[in-house]
């Protein structure tokens, strides 16, 4: 069974083939930079009709730069001359935008892919040439180099936040994350509807990580921008570092941006694609994000079924790398419970939680066998999706006694889990009668039904 588990963005590519990527998706991303309240509204209502297992991350667009609707993609070429403006040309409705740039300066557009030179400004007008072409289209990132723009979270987000929270949103995605305020801020809104996933997309970001993982409930590697403010040189040390600090405090983290790529418009990857999408499983990231490749691109069933496949295979050759206690007790037994499933040989290590701790502790550590996370709560139960290697089980009723999680477990291993074939299993938690948030027993049980 895969553990690394798959996001993908919904889009107009994908919206009439959400039956279909459910085979796959674990997670659904509805990007609210894009589109409207209506058709926001209309792709929750298709995630839960036709894939209702899945969970929801909205993506809040945050202080960026973009390019305004176009009427239909517009085709750019070396040496074109093009302009920006509020009245004709490119749209750009920002009036920071015509502000921040200055002759001889660059736009980048699409995380670089399109890079245009500016060749005269005015207040409400910007004149360039194209020194890299592509292919324009509506709401589409813009970077101004060497230019520090204003981060943190806008009064249009805080709207689209409560529009998503009323929607059901089970994760927010914060963009231009550049410190832990930022993501107090939005949790002191969001409390305990929904986990605040931070974007690291910013270079100040990089000098706060720390922090920044501390805070949030989960991390996206937000590759597009980043490697725009850092240089794509320095990505691939930077991307490690990102996972490596996640994974130290336990927080679910997201590998975005350029995945598969060339699926847009074709039906195979690269093998450039393929080493990049094995390296990041190898590193240890929670989930992967497709963006593009399933909101608009040609081949959105195939790019998932691509990604499924590749991180299936890999994941049979790999061996994760431990990563110790944060010297606690919680931690300590997470750990004992990892070890006890490898030397027992068991099947399945069964965590039940109440606040998502004890599963964030024993997905940290990577262990061989799939863990089941139990939860009283279902709307916590759903936000497991995002974690590595575990499979979300909601139970109608919370424990009173260690004994009760136990034969709950037993018994949910033994009629609901059948094609797991469980023979022995791990139990990890927090005692029901003492305060949520500590993991403090472990036992190993042989289950009745395999017993000579």
């Amino acid at each position: 069974m895969r553990k690394t588990k798959i996001v993908a963005t919904l889009g107009p590519s994908s919206e009439e083939k959400v039956k279909e990527l459910a085979e796959y998706v674990d997670v659904f991303r509805i990007n609210f930079a894009h589109g409207d309240e209506t058709s926001h509204k209309k792709y929750f209502d298709l995630i839960r009709t036709y894939a209702p297992e899945s969970s929801i991350l909205v993506d809040l667009p945050g202080p960026k730069l973009r390019l305004g609707e176009l009427k239909e993609p517009i085709e750019v070429k070396k040496g074109d001359k093009i302009i920006f403006s509020q009245k004709d040309g490119i749209p750009v409705d920002d009036e920071l935008f015509y502000s921040a740039v200055k002759e001889n300066s660059y736009i980048l557009i699409a995380d670089g892919t399109i890079r245009i030179r500016v060749t005269s400004k005015s207040k409400d007008r910007v004149e360039g040439i194209v020194i890299e072409g592509g292919v324009l289209l509506s709401r589409k990132g813009i970077n101004i180099p060497n230019v520090s723009l204003k981060s943190g979270i806008t009064d249009n987000d805080l709207k689209l936040l409560k529009k998503a929270l009323d929607l059901g949103a089970d994760y927010i995605g914060l963009s231009f994350v550049i410190s832990e305020d930022d993501v107090k801020k939005v949790k002191e809104f969001v409390k305990d509807d929904a986990w605040i996933i931070a974007k690291i997309e910013k270079s100040e970001a990089l000098k706060n990580l720390t922090n920044i993982v501390r805070e949030s409930d989960g991390i996206m590697v937000a590759r597009g921008d980043l490697g725009v403010e850092t240089g794509l040189e320095n990505l691939p040390l930077i991307q490690r570092r990102i996972v490596r600090i996640s994974r130290v405090f336990g927080k679910p983290v997201i590998l975005a941006t350029q995945v598969l790529t060339s699926m847009i418009n074709n039906p195979i990857p690269t093998r450039a694609e393929i080493i990049d999408i094995s390296n990041s499983i190898m590193q240890g990231v929670d989930s992967i994000m497709l963006s593009d490749e399933t909101a608009i691109g040609n081949y959105a069933v195939e790019s998932v079924r691509t990604l499924h496949n590749i991180i299936s295979n890999v994941e049979k050759s790999i061996k994760h790398r431990p990563i110790g206690p944060l010297n606690n007790e919680s931690d300590a037994i997470a750990l004992a419970a990892v070890n006890a499933s490898k030397i027992s040989k068991a099947d399945v290590i069964v965590v039940y939680t109440r606040s998502g701790n004890s599963v964030l502790r024993v997905s940290r550590l990577r262990p061989e066998c799939n863990i089941i996370g139990i939860s009283p709560d279902p709307k916590l139960s759903k936000k497991f999706k995002l974690c590595y290697g575990v499979i979300p089980l909601s139970i109608s009723k919370k424990m009173e006694s260690i004994d009760e999680i136990i034969d709950i477990s037993t018994k949910l291993m033994e009629e609901k889990i059948k094609d797991l074939r469980v023979k022995k299993i791990v139990i990890v938690g927090g005692d029901p009668k003492q305060e949520a948030g500590k993991t403090n027993f472990v036992i190993v049980k042989t289950l009745e039904k395999q017993k000579k």
